[in-house]
C-alpha cells in the first residue's frame, strides 16, 4: 500500500510540474506571449522615426551656435525614410562646433563614429543608430559653408514604396516573325 501511495504521489508531483501531463501550461504560454509582446514594444521604441532623426539633428546644431538649418523634403524621391539636413553658415565651420555637434549626435546614440577621409579638406563622418545610417559632412561647397547631415534607415515607421506586381507590368510585345 505504501508503495501505491510514493506512486500517487509522483504522478501529483509530474502533473503539476508538467502542466497537467504534458504540453504547456497556460503560465508559460501567458509568458511567452508577453515576451513577445515586450520584445515587439522594444523593436517599436528602438524604430527612429523621420522626426526623431530630425530632432536628433536640431538638437546638434542648437549647440553649433549659428546658422541656418532646413531640411529638404526627401519623401519625393521615393525614400520616406530619409533625412538631410542643411546648415549653411557664414564661415566654414571650426573644428571646435563640429565637434560639439559629434557629442550631442553621441550623446543622443549615434555610434560607431568613424572620421571618413575628404580630398577637399573638409570634414566627414559615418555613424549608425537603430538601423539608421548618417554622414556628417562640414566644410565649404559652391553654395556656401556649412554642415550636412544625410541620414538613410531601413524602417522609419511609415510604409517603403513597393515595386507593381508582377502581374501588373504588361510583358512586352513579341516581335513578329515574317
Amino acid at each position: 500500500m505504501r508503495g501505491v501511495a510514493v506512486a500517487v504521489a509522483a504522478i501529483a508531483v509530474m502533473t503539476a510540474l508538467t502542466g497537467c501531463g504534458g504540453g504547456d501550461s497556460a503560465g508559460a504560454a501567458g509568458e511567452r506571449a508577453t515576451t513577445t509582446a515586450r520584445t515587439a514594444e522594444k523593436a517599436a521604441e528602438d524604430e527612429l522615426t523621420v522626426d526623431a532623426v530630425q530632432g536628433d539633428v536640431r538638437s546638434a546644431v542648437e549647440d553649433a551656435g549659428n546658422g541656418r538649418l532646413s531640411f529638404p523634403d526627401m519623401s519625393k524621391l521615393g525614400n520616406p525614410c530619409r533625412v538631410v539636413g542643411v546648415l549653411m553658415t557664414e564661415d566654414a565651420p571650426k573644428r571646435a562646433a563640429v565637434d560639439s555637434v559629434l557629442a550631442v549626435l553621441k550623446a543622443r546614440g549615434w555610434g560607431h563614429l568613424e572620421r571618413i577621409p575628404s580630398e577637399d579638406g573638409g570634414l566627414g563622418w559615418h555613424m549608425v543608430k537603430n538601423g539608421w545610417e548618417m554622414t556628417l559632412s562640414a566644410g565649404e561647397v559652391p553654395e556656401g559653408a556649412g554642415i550636412v547631415f544625410d541620414a538613410l534607415g531601413k524602417a522609419c515607421g511609415v510604409p517603403m514604396p513597393s515595386r507593381p506586381a508582377a502581374s501588373d507590368i504588361a510583358p512586352p510585345e513579341r516581335p513578329v516573325l515574317p
